[in-house]
């Protein structure tokens, strides 16, 4: 990190830092902040080579491991993790779990797992990220949806109906922690190029969304990365509980 940089953020959390989109977003940052911070769950190897991106890409990183919800309610680890980066000017939480099941109740156990983990977790981020930010002047979280809430594939309610949830907690967010400087805002990305994610989607599910030959027009995971670092910046600071598409117009 040069000396002479002045930053535009203090730090910057990327919660599910480690691959695919929150690697890039963590890369995206890496110059425009003192600091970028990675949570892992389980992948340590994968995290620090995260981190060693964001150096090479001339920021400073740090690595920490969470999990996803918290195991108690009010969210012990995530606060401590919160006040350990603040002042923290920018949460972007990608982390994400998947369980592929139909809708049956043979299923129902696999659908609460993602609904725990994808919209409780996201809760527990974002209500502790809007109490941290605002005591420090305020700042921009995004989540991050899919345009799967748009184009329903079977196999995924869970998933889905975890980032509809998503959707709509954003704007409960905005509206609530608004008036105190914190804004909050969804991407919606469609399918991104490279993501341990998009490996577990058949083949044939992705070209029902993208089109014949969608190999070429996958989202490469810095396009989606770039919009987030425009919205929580200063020239959209008026931009508050929206959900920006980002899907190379797959759900119009």
């Amino acid at each position: 990190m040069s000396e002479t940089r002045s930053p535009q953020y203090r730090n910057v959390l990327v919660v599910g830092g480690t691959s695919g989109l929150g690697q890039a977003v963590a890369r995206e940052f890496a110059q425009v902040a003192q600091a970028v911070h990675l949570t892992y769950h389980d992948r340590r190897e994968e995290a620090e080579k995260a981190a060693a991106g964001v150096a090479e890409d001339g920021g400073a990183a740090h690595i920490h491991q969470l999990s996803l919800p918290a195991d108690d309610v009010g969210a012990t680890a995530i606060r401590r993790l919160l006040l350990d980066v603040s002042p923290c000017d920018v949460v972007v939480n990608c982390a994400v779990t998947n369980h592929v099941a139909v809708a049956t109740i043979s299923n129902a156990e696999a659908f609460k797992a993602v609904i725990d983990a994808n919209v409780f977790g996201a809760y527990q981020v974002n209500a502790i990220s809007a109490q941290t930010l605002a005591s420090t002047g305020g700042g921009s979280v995004v989540n991050v949806s899919s345009i799967l809430t748009r184009r329903y594939v079977t196999g995924a309610i869970g998933y889905i109906t975890s980032k509809a949830a998503i959707e709509m907690m954003t704007r409960g967010f905005a509206r609530e922690w608004g008036g105190v400087g914190v804004r909050f805002n969804t991407i919606s990305p469609g399918p991104i190029r490279d993501t341990r994610l998009l490996a577990t989607v058949p083949r044939e599910v992705v070209e029902n969304i993208m089109g014949p030959g969608f190999e070429d027009r996958l989202i490469p995971p810095g396009r989606v990365a770039a919009v987030i670092r425009q919205i929580v910046g200063p020239d959209f600071a008026a931009m508050n509980g929206e959900v920006l598409f980002v899907d190379e117009g797959c759900s119009l």
